[in-house]
């Protein structure tokens, strides 16, 4: 995601209370007296009394949820891939995918959960505009406008940072390297600081400053070499090519009929850029060329997978999900139907969430896992084959691709 698609993830909710792991439920002294040759009954009896203990827990409360049961019992039916994750008050606004964890950010703070859906680590802090991205193995949590920064990665939040100005976005790339883009700051408009993480700690290993339109984000190539800055400028869209070890940039592209709104590089280093009514792809040197066209469809949902970029269009017509590889050329295309909730990619899969539920693609737009249950979620991210996990206003739950 990027600083568009975090500003329209944001919801408010209420969140559950903490659900106590089965070693905190059941007593040593019931664990005893199952004798070895009764292991079916044994796993009845541990969920009754885990069940029978968290009623009294969300009774005690002055609430009772049912997700707690369901994550009791994944872990008891060996079943750690469909985990749910009961998400606490204060921490479910804006959501991330690390593969095997899911980081929440709110306003109270920012949570990460292991890929059985048990809290990893918390922190507490204010955030007024909370806000989340992730890549490769971080994750980083922002207050959108303030200046507080977290790092996260899937064993908690390892570092924080605290900027000299506003926070506008952040981006997070392979290698522990990230960025944060800053608001304006003395004579220049707008600043991209790029960091990487060293023994824990974050190490600034460049920086740019924008004399020409504010800064709106930033892109990091999957080598940690080279760099890219979207500013806005009465021009129009504007984009600068940098490179590590060079103090000047390598090129700057400027698309002229309007603003560009979401950048990113893809596998094979293309940096593909999304306007309001094309798809670019911008070369090292900065030459950019549309390489296709919405023709008047407007763009509700777009997405960069590993070499290509999936978009929903919307028309008088109706709506269609289309692929579209690096050169421009059409991968797969699909009417749709049904609204889109969320749309995002990772890999070679694409993931589509709608109100009836959660389909999972490949690049080619061929289905590879469906999921109904999915309904009523808020967001979905692809891991891999026919797995996934999808967020929702209490509640997350992770997909292995089997039947739950």
């Amino acid at each position: 995601m990027n600083a568009v698609s975090e500003a329209e993830a944001k919801y408010n909710t209420s969140g559950a209370a903490e659900v106590r792991a089965p070693s905190d439920v059941v007593s040593a002294g019931a664990r005893r007296r199952v004798h070895k040759g009764a292991r079916a009954v044994f796993l009845v009896l541990l969920f009754l009394a885990a069940a029978a203990s968290m009623f009294v827990i969300r009774l005690v409360g002055g609430e009772l949820s049912l997700s707690g049961f369901t994550r009791t019992l994944n872990i008891f039916a060996g079943q750690g891939g469909n985990a749910v994750f009961v998400f606490e008050d204060g921490f479910d606004e804006v959501f991330a995918d690390l593969g095997g964890a899911v980081v929440s950010a709110g306003k109270s703070g920012v949570a990460v959960y292991a890929k059985t859906g048990e809290e990893l680590s918390r922190e507490s802090f204010a955030m007024a505009n909370p806000a989340i991205i992730s890549g490769g193995a971080l994750a980083i949590a922002y207050d959108a406008g303030g200046r507080g920064v977290r790092i996260a990665d899937r064993s908690g939040i390892v570092a924080s940072m605290t900027l000299d100005s506003g926070v506008v976005s952040c981006a997070a790339g392979r290698g522990g390297i990230f960025a944060v883009t800053t608001r304006a700051s003395g004579e220049y408009k707008g600043r991209v600081e790029f960091f990487a993480m060293r023994s824990g700690v974050p190490e600034k290993i460049y920086d740019w400053y924008s004399g020409e339109g504010p800064v709106l984000g930033a892109a990091i190539s999957r080598s940690g070499k080279r760099f890219a800055a979207l500013t806005l400028t009465a021009r129009g869209g504007r984009i600068v090519l940098l490179e590590r070890g060079s103090t000047t940039p390598t090129g700057e592209y400027v698309y002229e009929n309007g603003a560009i709104f979401e950048m990113a590089f893809t596998a094979s280093g293309a940096l593909l850029a999304r306007a309001g009514d094309a798809l670019i792809s911008i070369s090292e040197s900065g030459a950019g060329e549309v390489i296709f066209a919405f023709n008047g469809h407007k763009p509700d949902g777009y997405a960069t997978g590993d070499s290509f970029a999936a978009l929903h269009l919307t028309g008088p017509a109706g709506g269609e999900l289309v692929t579209v590889d690096e050169r421009g050329v059409v991968l797969g295309r699909i009417e749709t139907s049904r609204g889109l909730i969320w749309l995002s990619a990772e890999g070679d899969r694409v993931a589509v969430l709608r109100s009836d539920g959660l389909d999972i693609y490949d690049r080619e737009l061929r289905l590879a896992a469906s999921y109904p249950e999915a309904s009523g979620a808020s967001n979905a991210f692809p891991r891999g084959g026919k797995s996934a996990v999808v967020t929702g206003a209490r509640e997350g739950r992770a997909f292995n691709g089997q039947d739950s």
